[in-house]
């Protein structure tokens, strides 16, 4: 590769290629990541952005092509390698440990000792004074333990480590994942000034709209291969979902629903159905303190709200993850108060937690985390394991689902994020919710993915279960919902109909998110 564009490239990929054993998952991939600018990198799950990454960052050798930072090659001679050359990267999993603070995270096992061979928090702080003020963070911060920090000071001081210990090259994968709107505008004013100075940023982002939000570069990878690379005002979402799906798709308009209780003229309305669940003067700690709501079999009814609005505590409550401190809580018509996730489970209620590693026994197979939920109905009447059952229930829900893996027996930590969130969905599927959780079901997920979990969704909800969907994404809760309820300040603000075919719109939404006022 010649050299003539190094000072131009801060990550330079050129005809790489990785396979293992006769399976190649990248093939002649060709990636310039430009100083001072943002280049997104997109696909579905599967697609090979990790493995690309892995490669860029040192811990994978390609098995063909050449890798250069900065202009230097990159020779896999050592693990620190990428980073001495200048590459920092930011993993989706935070790196951090939560109960220390921010600075001694900046310098773990780097600490700067003074003349008696102490930590010198003079000497650290003095030492990341530059960075801290190049990304805004509030010095106070660094003193805090991680835990006590906001989720956007959390991925800055993530970032800060990473542009300390390598400024040539910042790599964020999936940086979004945890954040609300406000904080993701914020972080991208924060990525707009590392590129301004000369760091050349690559960002993976399952999102098609932080793409054209953030970036001035975007690369598509499918299946191994790179389908589309251009600047991104060059393309549009439409042209950027029908080559990362390979076919003419385009984003999924409103699932409309099939069951026979949808809002239309002649049909029984809101009012004289009997809700799947009433909610009546909820209360938990100083979160959420005068919740109501209703929600009704057949329904998806969104939730929205700012971060800290309360949205995981209320389905952590739903759930019995977390106790209330007051309120009514009813469940198809009887009185519901769970006391564990078992009691929520026992009565149909199940909840996918924004951390799907919550819900999955990571290192355990497809099989086992799946029947695990129904594990008491496979037993036969010598309450052995019904091995041949639980294998086809399993072989069922990987079909419905399209979860790609070698087969039932595969450890979910081998599968991508996407078809990790599959298997907690095919738990939730399993086991028959009649009120179904969903706490930023697509975190994580791509665009092909998502609408598979959207398209499952539904079709749960046209059997007559009821579902609660919360998410940050705004153009996925009006996709996705029948109605859409706004958590502001502890309280449900407001309930939003879709008005037939009108739908929502998303800047009236968004008005009403802000100013807890619906149009």
């Amino acid at each position: 590769m010649a050299r003539t564009d190094g000072d131009a490239c801060a990550l330079e990929m050129a005809h790489v290629g990785k396979r293992f054993g006769q399976n190649w998952v990248l093939r002649n991939v060709n990636l310039k990541v430009r100083r001072g600018s943002i280049h997104a990198i997109v696909g579905h799950n599967g697609a090979g952005k990790s493995t690309l990454m892995k490669i860029a960052l040192g811990a994978q050798k390609p098995t063909e092509g050449e890798v250069r930072i900065g202009g230097c090659p990159l020779t896999y001679s050592r693990p620190a390698e990428a980073r001495t050359l200048g590459l920092g990267m930011v993993m989706q999993e935070r790196s951090l440990i939560m109960t220390m603070t921010g600075i001694d995270n900046l310098f773990l096992n780097a600490e700067r000792l003074n003349a008696l061979g102490c930590v010198s928090l003079r000497r650290e702080r003095a030492e990341i004074e530059g960075v801290v003020q190049q990304l805004g963070i509030n010095p106070a911060t660094l003193s805090m333990r991680v835990s006590d920090l906001r989720p956007l000071d959390q991925e800055l001081i993530e970032i800060a480590r990473a542009l300390h210990l390598a400024n040539r090259v910042l790599v964020l994968d999936e940086p979004t994942a945890p954040l609300g709107q406000d904080e993701v505008n914020k972080l991208f004013d924060v990525l707009r000034i590392v590129a301004a100075r000369g760091t050349g940023v690559a960002l993976i982002t399952h999102h098609l709209g932080e793409v054209f939000d953030v970036s001035d570069e975007v690369t598509c990878l499918r299946d191994g291969n790179v389908v589309l690379s251009c600047p991104t005002r060059e393309t549009g979402i439409a042209d950027l979902t029908s080559v990362m799906l390979g076919r003419g798709a385009s984003p999924l308009p409103y699932l409309r629903r099939s069951n026979p209780h949808y809002e239309e003229p002649g049909m029984p309305s809101v009012s004289e159905r009997v809700p799947a669940l009433t909610v009546r003067h909820l209360r938990v700690g100083t979160t959420l303190c005068d919740v109501s709501f209703d929600t009704f079999a057949g329904e998806i009814l969104g939730i929205v709200g700012l971060a800290g609005s309360g949205r995981s505590t209320l389905l952590r409550t739903l759930f019995g993850d977390v106790r209330s401190a007051g309120g009514e809580l009813c469940l198809f018509g009887k009185s519901y108060r769970p006391e564990a996730p078992a009691d929520a489970i026992a009565r149909g209620v199940f909840l996918v937690p924004t951390d799907r590693a919550q819900a999955l026994l990571l290192s355990k197979s497809i099989t086992e985390n799946v029947i695990l939920v129904i594990l008491r109905r496979l037993l036969n009447r010598w309450r052995f394991l019904n091995v041949a059952d639980a294998r086809e229930r399993v072989r069922q829900m990987m079909k419905t689902l399209e979860i790609r893996a070698s087969g039932a027996d595969q450890p979910v930590d081998e599968l991508s994020g996407g078809n990790q969130q599959k298997v907690v969905l095919a738990k939730a599927l399993t086991v028959g919710s009649r009120l179904l959780l969903l706490d930023e079901p697509t975190v994580g997920v791509d665009i092909a993915s998502r609408h598979e979990i959207m398209t499952q969704v539904r079709n749960l909800a046209d059997t007559g279960s009821a579902v609660l969907w919360v998410s940050s994404d705004l153009q996925e809760i009006i996709q996705v919902s029948d109605r859409i309820a706004i958590l502001r300040d502890g309280i449900v603000y407001a309930t939003i109909n879709r008005e037939g075919r009108r739908g929502f719109n998303e800047h009236s939404l968004s008005e009403a998110i802000q100013a807890g006022q619906s149009r």
